[in-house]
C-alpha cells in the first residue's frame, strides 16, 4: 500500500468537503445547535422566569401564599384560575404538582372548628411510597410556614392523582411516546419524501411527469399519499407494540396525520429547491432537529419557551400528549388542532404555487 496515494485521496476529500456546503452545513449544524440550546438552557435556569414547581389555585392574598412568597419562593409558584387549567399545566410539564387552597388558611386557623381540605394533585405515575414522601414534604413545609410544630394542622391534606386516561400519565412516557411519533412524522416528511423526489429528478423521471397534463394538486396528492400512509402505519405500530391505544386514539390520529400533512407539504417545498440529495439531507436535517427539539425542551428555559409558539411541532406535540395521557373531555385539543391546521394550510398553498410555477416552466 502506497501511503502517498492514500494521503492524496485524503487531501482531495478534504478539499472537496470544505468546498461542499452540504457537508460543512451537516457538520456545523449539531455543533451550533448544541451551543445554542446550551446557552438557552443556561439562561432559562438563571432567569427569574424559570419553570415553577408549584401550581396553586388560591388567592395571592392567602396568608400561607404570602408566607411562601416572603421566603423567596416567588419563582417556584404559578397561579391558576381553575382545576382544568392546573391539570393542563401538570400534563404539559409547566409545574411538577398542584395545590388547591379553597379557603383562607393562616396560623390563626383553628383545626377543631374549621375542617378545610387542601388538595395536592400529583402525576399518577408516582408510586405510592413517593406520593407519601411528597405529602410529608408538603406537610412539613406548611408546618414551617404556619409555625405549627406538632399535629394537628388547621386543614386536611388530601392526595389526588392527576386525572388521566391511563396509569402512565405524567411519567417518562409522557415525553417519550409523543417524541417518537413526532420523530416519525418529521423524518418521513422532511427527509424521506424530498430525497425520493430529488432522486427521481436525478434519474430524469420527474421531468417526464411534468410533461403530462397533470395538475399541481394531482402531483401534490400523488406524491404525498405514500408518505402519508407510511406515517400512519408507523404510528399504528408504535401504539400497538407499546399498548398505547385508548379512547382518544381517533383524536390522536387527527392531530398526528394533520401534522404529517404539514411536514409532507414542507418536504415537497424542500424537494423543489434542493439541487441534490445532499441538499435535502442538510436542509431537512436542520428542520427536523428544530421540529424535534423545540417542543421537547420548551419548558427547560425562558428563551425556548418564547420560541416554541412559533414552531408548528409544539402544537403537534401538545395535541399528541393530551390525547395519549389525558381525558380530553376536561382538556381541549381544539387550539392545538387549529394551529396545526393553519400551518398545514399555509404550507399547502406554498407548495401548490411552487409546483404550479414549475409546471408552467415545462
Amino acid at each position: 500500500m502506497k501511503i502517498r496515494s492514500v494521503l492524496a485521496i485524503l487531501k482531495k476529500d478534504i478539499l472537496d468537503g470544505t468546498k461542499n456546503y452540504h457537508i460543512v452545513l451537516m457538520v456545523l449544524t449539531p455543533i451550533i445547535l448544541s451551543l445554542l440550546f446550551s446557552k438557552l438552557l443556561t439562561q432559562g435556569q438563571s432567569s427569574e422566569g424559570n419553570m415553577p414547581e408549584f401550581g396553586f389555585i388560591s388567592s395571592p392574598q392567602q396568608p400561607l401564599i404570602e408566607m411562601l412568597l416572603d421566603k423567596g419562593m416567588k419563582n417556584k409558584i404559578q397561579f391558576y384560575q381553575d382545576r382544568d387549567s392546573l391539570e393542563a399545566a401538570l400534563l404539559d410539564g409547566k409545574v411538577k404538582f398542584g395545590v388547591i387552597l379553597p379557603e383562607i388558611i393562616s396560623e390563626n386557623s383553628a383545626p377543631d372548628k374549621l375542617k378545610k381540605t387542601v388538595i395536592l394533585i400529583y402525576p399518577p405515575s408516582i408510586p405510592e411510597f413517593a406520593a407519601d414522601a411528597l405529602k410529608n414534604s408538603i406537610e412539613s413545609m406548611f408546618r414551617e410556614q404556619l409555625h405549627i410544630p406538632v399535629p394537628p394542622l388547621p386543614f386536611q391534606l388530601k392526595m389526588e392523582p392527576l386525572a388521566s386516561n391511563s396509569g402512565s400519565g405524567g411519567g417518562m412516557s409522557d415525553n417519550i411516546f409523543p417524541m417518537l411519533i413526532l420523530m416519525a412524522i418529521g423524518a418521513i416528511g422532511f427527509l424521506a419524501l424530498p430525497m425520493s423526489i430529488v432522486e427521481e429528478r436525478e434519474k430524469g423521471t420527474l421531468n417526464a411527469i411534468f410533461l403530462t397534463p397533470i395538475t399541481p394538486t394531482e402531483f401534490i396528492v400523488g406524491k404525498s399519499l405514500f408518505s402519508f400512509i407510511l406515517i400512519g402505519i408507523t404510528i399504528v405500530l408504535i401504539l400497538t407494540l407499546n399498548g398505547k391505544w385508548n379512547d382518544n386514539s381517533h383524536y390522536l390520529f387527527l392531530v398526528s396525520m394533520t401534522g404529517a400533512l404539514m411536514t409532507i407539504f414542507a418536504g415537497l417545498i424542500i424537494a423543489n429547491f434542493a439541487q441534490s440529495q445532499g441538499s435535502v439531507n442538510s436542509v431537512g436535517t436542520i428542520l427536523f432537529l428544530i421540529f424535534q427539539m423545540i417542543p421537547t425542551l420548551q419548558y427547560a428555559g425562558d428563551a425556548i419557551a418564547k420560541l416554541a409558539p412559533f414552531v408548528p411541532s409544539t402544537y403537534i406535540f401538545s395535541g399528541i400528549k393530551k390525547t395519549l395521557f389525558f381525558d380530553i373531555s376536561k382538556i381541549s385539543i381544539n387550539f392545538d388542532l387549529t394551529m396545526v391546521f393553519c400551518f398545514t394550510l399555509v404550507l399547502y398553498l406554498i407548495a401548490y404555487f411552487v409546483y404550479k410555477l414549475k409546471k408552467a416552466d415545462k
